[in-house]
């Protein structure tokens, strides 16, 4: 008998993009799946039609659960998830977003045939004139600290929970964070410095939206992404210290995209700056000693350095 695997989708003010998501999720050539519609309203007139049309597609086809709850985050959604699940394995599909028919199979299939916890996929990411497939590359079966290298690298996946299948068991103990964004960054992280072994198989099966209402345009959200990325390394320092000064390099561009983002919204102040530009001088020539750094970071680093101000140049042309 197959097993059963729960698919958790958080919906929320996503009425345009929700019947694509929900089909991609009936039509899932994989059948015996779950599929969890978390649900979450406001209760003051404003909600959209997003509860009737899941409530529709529940009717016509029993492996839809939905379970309804105040607009309380992402993490609390995704936590009330969590408590629904009954399969042994679990994944995630953002209401937004959509997947290919074989996501959950070749997901199931590369996870059983290396003996993985973790599986994980390429994907498509969909702009509103464009979609740009993630390139293809043999499959890796990795252990930990191989995966955790690869996210440091920034030369594969990341550590976002919509284009990975887990084993059920690896969410005992963890839940989401409730306050703040980018949640999924913490509990993946922490989920992924724990695993020992992550499959990964380039091949795109996820359409991941892009949209220009999402979160890390600001300099608020790039603080709140440097803040998650810097936990991840601290997990990852930890378990692997070996991985260190990668960890050091990592964070250079978060400190660089925080001042960026600062310069374009008009929020610049020496203050604000000044630990972004510590961390970078901190850890700068490692990365310059990179034999393969591309002219442009070299650029933004020594600007950062020596004249900031002129990053915006930088970023305004790119």
């Amino acid at each position: 008998m197959q097993a059963t695997i729960s698919v958790i989708s958080i919906i929320y003010k996503v009425e345009p993009y929700l019947k694509e998501c929900i089909e991609s999720l009936i039509r899932q050539s994989y059948r015996n799946i779950e599929i969890i519609l978390v649900i979450g309203e406001k209760g003051d007139g404003t909600d959209d039609n997003c509860l009737e049309i899941a409530e529709a597609y529940a009717k016509a086809d029993d492996r839809i659960k939905i379970v309804r709850c105040a607009a309380a985050g992402t993490g609390d959604a995704r936590n009330r998830g969590l408590a629904a699940v009954t399969g042994e394995f679990i994944a995630f599909v953002d209401g937004d977003d959509y997947v290919e028919e074989k996501f959950i199979e070749k997901l199931y299939e590369n996870m059983d045939f290396h003996g993985a916890q973790i599986s994980v996929c390429g994907k498509y990411s969909e702009y509103p004139d464009k979609s740009v497939a993630d390139e293809p590359h043999s499959v890796k079966n990795l252990n930990g600290e191989a995966a955790c290298r690869m996210i440091l690298e920034k030369n594969g996946f990341f550590f976002h929970c919509w284009d990975k299948l887990f084993k059920a068991e690896l969410f005992e103990g963890h839940e989401f964070p409730t306050e703040g964004q980018l949640e999924d960054r913490y509990t993946i992280g922490k989920i992924l410095t724990e695993a020992e072994s992550v499959v990964y198989d380039s091949s795109p099966l996820y359409h991941y939206r892009v949209r220009t209402d999402s979160v890390s345009k600001t300099d608020v959200d790039s603080e709140q992404n440097t803040k998650a990325d810097e936990y991840f390394c601290s997990l990852v320092e930890k378990r692997y210290p070996s991985l260190r000064a990668l960890c050091g390099e990592f964070l250079v561009y978060d400190h660089i995209t925080c001042i960026q983002n600062m310069l374009m919204a008009g929020s610049y102040s020496k203050e604000k700056a000044a630990p972004h530009i510590r961390y970078v001088k901190t850890h700068a020539a490692s990365v310059l000693a990179k034999e393969d750094l591309d002219r442009n970071t070299r650029i933004k680093i020594y600007l950062t350095i020596y004249c900031p101000r002129l990053l915006k140049l930088v970023t305004r042309r790119r």
